[in-house]
């Protein structure tokens, strides 16, 4: 059967979740990755595999041929100035490149995956939905403002009439966060007992098997030109980090930060950043210290109407999960369980 989806980003966390998902059920999918070997590692013979990148223009002009269901899930997701002209170009100018590809193979239907984290409460007394996207992008911001101006393009494509809906998703948890992502590093430094301390900050979770779902309602559901918010539980780090205590065995950090030492903190993280040039993404940076000013709780009931879609998996079980295979990794060094049993309450 010739290939009637293509997925981007498909060896990365969230795009070999929906890959295995949709080739799982059936489906015929192509995905677009950088590295055939890894591609080929990760799915075997179940997907066709086109060699190219966001930048790769003709790549993807061929990828798109035959297609009628894209999933753009390809994306820089780091942290730090540093990176400002890597998440332009990949999520900016490589959202425009598979808009227009999408556009000339007369695709049926885009799926473009962006953060929840570009939306921005207007009225304390509720919870963020699709209305709250701000009318300019953050600024000091790197990774957000590219996702905004990304959406800026997305919705503009819709406006000619391309048939592409947003699917913005908040932290997302499970097994498989290879690279990681700045959520799986933040449990990864749980369990290498990196995270001393905490701040007063909200954040939303949802499971990277609910997210593959609701990226998958989307596509057959969703109206051009909408947005729709893929959340689930809405906590406060401090009792994010109190599940991971009791999911690893190991401490949850005591020490609270208020806002001002955080942000400063964070202008100390942009400079060891700049001057590490191994690192991928800063831990802590202008940008995540900026974050930690707002509580991103989230609701998703435009999700739960239009779409049916409903988070089936406790964040417990997910956190359970990306621990799990955080452990097994080889590479992964942590904390023995047995040297702190003595602090765990």
């Amino acid at each position: 059967m010739s290939a009637q989806i293509l997925i981007t980003g498909a060896t990365g966390f969230i795009g070999r979740q929906l890959t295995r998902d949709l080739a799982s059920r059936g489906a015929a999918v192509r995905v677009l990755a950088r590295s055939r070997s890894k591609a080929r590692e990760l799915f075997g013979d179940e997907v066709e595999i086109c060699a190219g990148d966001l930048g790769d223009a003709p790549a993807l002009d061929a990828a798109c041929q035959g297609i009628e269901t894209i999933y753009n899930i390809a994306g820089t997701y780091r942290f730090g100035l540093r990176h400002r002209r890597e998440l332009w170009r990949t999520n900016v100018e490589g959202a425009e490149n598979v808009l227009r590809s999408a556009w000339n193979a007369r695709v049926e239907k885009v799926v473009h995956l962006s953060s929840g984290g570009v939306l921005r409460k207007r009225d304390e007394t509720r919870l963020i939905d699709e209305t709250d996207f701000p009318t300019q992008a953050p600024r000091f911001c790197p990774y957000k403002a590219s996702k905004w101006h990304a959406e800026m393009r997305v919705l503009d494509w819709a406006k000619r009439g391309l048939p592409v809906s947003i699917a913005s998703t908040t932290c997302p948890i499970g097994r498989g966060d290879e690279a990681p992502t700045p959520t799986g590093r933040m449990i990864r430094d749980f369990l290498r007992r990196e995270f001393p301390f905490y701040c007063r900050t909200g954040l939303n979770f949802v499971g990277v098997g609910d997210l593959s779902e609701g990226l998958q309602r989307v596509a057959e559901a969703g109206r051009a030109g909408e947005r729709y918010l893929l959340s689930d539980e809405n906590l406060w780090l401090k009792d994010f980090l109190q599940l991971l205590a009791l999911e690893t065995g190991l401490p949850a950090p005591r020490m609270w930060l208020p806002g001002p030492v955080v942000r400063i903190i964070g202008c100390g993280g942009e400079v060891v950043d700049l001057l590490n040039r191994r690192s991928t993404s800063a831990r802590v940076c202008l940008e995540t210290a900026l974050q930690a000013r707002y509580t991103q709780f989230f609701s998703n009931a435009k999700a739960r109407e239009e779409l049916g879609w409903k988070p089936m998996t406790s964040i417990q079980k997910s956190i359970g999960e990306a621990v799990t295979w955080f452990r097994s990794e080889k590479k992964m060094e942590v904390a023995p369980v047995s040297s702190v049993e003595s602090h765990v309450r």
